[in-house]
C-alpha cells in the first residue's frame, strides 16, 4: 500500500507536557510531582493553540506513570488518571481531528518503570514468563536499565514476545485515531525490531508517520551497552571518536519515517554562541542547506528550537526577543515540520541551564503556564502573524 506522509512537512506542532500545559494546578511550587495538567485542560485550549497557528500538537506519554512528566510507565495501555480517562483521550482527539489538526504522541517502548507488574514479577521470579523480556543477570538478579536510570528497567526488544507487544502497544494508539508516534530515546532497541515494527507499522497505518529521538546528548561510552547501533563498525568508531550527531540522524534513513532534527538545532546554537544573528547569514543558511542535502525527501526530518530535555532557547539567545523571533522565521522557511514548545509564546525561559548535572535541573524548563498572563502581554499576537502566514499552513489552505 502506498504511504503518504508528506503532510508532515507543512506541520507546525505544538508540544505539550501534559502535567505542565492546562488544569487546576494543585501546587504552587514547580517540582519533581505531578502539578495537575489534564487531557481535559489541553481540549480547553485548542482554539488557543489553533488561532495562534498551530496546525499540530504532539503530548508527552499518556499511559499509567509513576512520574509527572510520563516517561516512567507502569502501564502502557491505560490513561494515567492523574491525566484523564480514555473517554477524555478520545474525546481529544476528536476534537483535535474536528479542528482539523493532527495529534502525535509520545511513545516509549525502550523501557518502563521498575514498578511495571511485569518488572516486578520478572526480577522476583525467575520462572517468570516475563524475565526474558528484560535484561536480567541470572547470577545477581541485577538488570539493565535506561543508561543510568535505575529506576527504568530496559525492555529486550528482541525477545518476541516483548516485540509484538511494544507493536500491539503502538498499534493500540493508532487505532485510537492518532495520527503519528514520536518514539522515545530509538536508539536503545535494535535496528531488527525497528525494521519489524516499523514495517509492520506502516503497512498497517500508511498515512501516520513514525519518527524518532535520536540524541548524543549526555550518552557516555559506559552506557554503550544500553543502545543498539547499525553495525559493530558504527559501534567502535563512535566509541573511539564519539557519537557524531549528524551521522547517527542518518543511520536510521530507510527505518524510521524521519527523526527530530537535533543536528539543525546545534547548527542555530553554534551562530548564536559566536555572537552571529540567524536572518541574512548566508553562512549559516549555506550550512543548513548543506545539512539537509545529505538526507533524501522521504526521510523526514522535524525542525524544533528546544523540547522538554534542553534548555529553552531564550535561555541560549540571553533573553534576546529578536534572536528568538528570527530563529522562528529562519526555521518556518525550509518547507519542513516545525514544533514549538508550549510556553514559548509566553517567553519561558530557564535562568540556568539545566546541563548542570543537578538533579532535577529539566523542572526549569518545564513550568506550568501562566493563564493569568493576556495574549497581549506575550508573544502570542506575533505568533499568529508568523505562523499563519507560513506557506503550506493547512489552516490557510
Amino acid at each position: 500500500m502506498k504511504r503518504n506522509i508528506d503532510w508532515i512537512d507543512n506541520e507546525i506542532i505544538y508540544q505539550i507536557m501534559v502535567d505542565r500545559f492546562n488544569g487546576d494546578w494543585k501546587k504552587h511550587e514547580n517540582g519533581n510531582h505531578f502539578m495537575g495538567g489534564t487531557l481535559k485542560g489541553i481540549i480547553e485550549k485548542l482554539d488557543y493553540i489553533k488561532d495562534m497557528g498551530a496546525t499540530a500538537i504532539w503530548l508527552s506519554p499518556v499511559s499509567y506513570t509513576v512520574n509527572y512528566h510520563g516517561y516512567h510507565i507502569t502501564d502502557f495501555m491505560n490513561i494515567d488518571s492523574h491525566f484523564g480517562t480514555m473517554k477524555d483521550f478520545d474525546s481529544l482527539i476528536e476534537t483535535t481531528h474536528q479542528k482539523g489538526m493532527k495529534i502525535i504522541i509520545d511513545f516509549v517502548p525502550n523501557h518502563c518503570s521498575i514498578e511495571h507488574p511485569y518488572f516486578k514479577d520478572a526480577i522476583n521470579n525467575k520462572v517468570s514468563k516475563f524475565r526474558k523480556w528484560f535484561y536480567i543477570n541470572d547470577k545477581n538478579n541485577t538488570y539493565r536499565s535506561f543508561l543510568q536510570y535505575k529506576e527504568l528497567a530496559k525492555i529486550n526488544l528482541d525477545n518476541q514476545h516483548a516485540a509484538e507487544y511494544m507493536i500491539d502497544v503502538a498499534r493500540f494508539y493508532c487505532n485510537k485515531g492518532i495520527d503519528g508516534l514520536r518514539i522515545d530515546h530509538v536508539v536503545g532497541p535494535s535496528f531488527d525490531f525497528w525494521e519489524k515494527a516499523i514495517n509492520t507499522l506502516s503497512n498497517e497505518f500508511p498515512n501516520k508517520i513514525f519518527f524518532g529521538e535520536i540524541w548524543s546528548q549526555g550518552i557516555q561510552r559506559k552506557y554503550f551497552n544500553t543502545l543498539h547501533f547499525k553495525s559493530i563498525i558504527r559501534k567502535i568508531r563512535y566509541y573511539l571518536f564519539s557519537i557524531n550527531q549528524e551521522s547517527w540522524q542518518r543511520d536510521y534513513i530507510g527505518v524510521l519515517d524521519g527523526a527530530l532534527d537535533f543536528k539543525y538545532r546545534d547548527i542555530l546554537l553554534e551562530e548564536i554562541e559566536k555572537g552571529h544573528r540567524i536572518l541574512n547569514n548566508k553562512y549559516l543558511e549555506k550550512k543548513v542547506i548543506r545539512h539537509f542535502s545529505k538526507y533524501p525527501n522521504n526521510y523526514k526530518l522535524l525542525l524544533f528550537l528546544d523540547n522538554h530535555d534542553t534548555d529553552r532557547f531564550l535561555y541560549s539567545c540571553k533573553g534576546d526577543l529578536a534572536l528568538l523571533e528570527e530563529a522562528i522565521k529562519f526555521s518556518l522557511k525550509w518547507g519542513k515540520a516545525f514544533i514549538i514548545y508550549y510556553g514559548t509564546e509566553q517567553c519561558m525561559m530557564n535562568k540556568e541551564t539545566i546541563l548542570s548535572g543537578k538533579a532535577y535541573a529539566d523542572l526549569s524548563v518545564r513550568d506550568c503556564m501562566d493563564w493569568n498572563k493576556k495574549p497581549e502581554d506575550t508573544l502570542y499576537i506575533k505568533f499568529k502573524k508568523w505562523l499563519n502566514t507560513v506557506p503550506g499552513n493547512s489552516h490557510n489552505s
